[in-house]
């Protein structure tokens, strides 16, 4: 029973350290998911502020209605607000090359400026958030990641892309390792729990076998002793009597 605890501490170790590593590499590509997702809100609200300049420009049809994005929101609709802003953007442009007053407008020329600093960003946020998928998931699947991963809930990293209509991708990456984590340490510390009470009910019980053994062992040497003591006498007896016999 002492290898077998022995067994899981060392079981246990190891996983601490390899469960550090793997959850640092999760955690950077959930930190360089959650910058694209920031520069993209930045970019949503530009598009924002291009529709409310170019409304007063006529072609209202073409201007996609914003509801602004305040706290989480699902994926959803953050790819529903992405596609809204995409198309935007793209309508705001054909309008101020129809109006050359739209197009000499001080704020649009600044807003035009920030997104094109915003799209540059977000281009090598993604190109970030990828080799940092790509470190993930080659550490992931590698030994001897590739036996605990998928059961500590560490799951696979997507890839940013974008298909052949020229739609974003929405990234979605979590991992479920703290609750996956927690069960597994708790059913070890149970077995580990259930080998140190195993070991110490035989402990018991050798110690109270061994006890019953010396109890056992000792009642013929108290019974020998009278015996012992009868020859003896007996001895004894057989000696003073031989005088006797020959002095009559």
């Amino acid at each position: 029973m002492g290898w077998f605890t022995f067994l899981l501490i060392v079981i246990a170790v190891w996983l601490f350290f390899s469960y550090n590593k793997l959850r640092g590499l999760a955690e950077n590509v959930k930190r360089w998911q959650a910058n694209i997702a920031a520069t993209v809100k930045k970019r949503y609200d530009i598009a924002q502020r291009l529709s409310d300049i170019a409304a007063s420009y006529g072609d209202h049809e073409k201007l996609t209605h914003f509801t602004v994005i305040e706290g989480e929101t699902t994926v959803a609709q953050a790819a529903h607000a992405a596609a809204d802003a995409s198309r935007v953007i793209g309508n705001v442009q054909m309008m101020a090359n129809r109006f050359p007053d739209l197009k000499a407008n001080a704020t649009y020329q600044q807003l035009m400026v920030q997104l094109d600093e915003i799209e540059n960003t977000i281009l090598t946020r993604r190109e970030a958030y990828n080799e940092a998928a790509q470190t993930y998931n080659s550490t992931r699947g590698s030994l001897p990641h590739l036996f605990y991963a998928e059961k500590l809930g560490f799951a696979e990293a997507p890839y940013f892309s974008v298909d052949d209509a020229g739609a974003e991708q929405t990234l979605t990456f979590t991992t479920d390792d703290g609750k996956m984590l927690r069960d597994t340490m708790g059913r070890m510390a149970n077995k580990a729990a259930a080998g140190a009470q195993q070991a110490a009910e035989k402990i018991k019980s050798v110690a109270q076998e061994h006890q019953h053994k010396r109890d056992v062992g000792g009642a013929p040497a108290d019974v020998a002793s009278p015996i012992t003591s009868v020859e003896v006498s007996a001895t004894d007896a057989a000696a003073v009597e031989a005088p006797e016999n020959k002095q009559g």
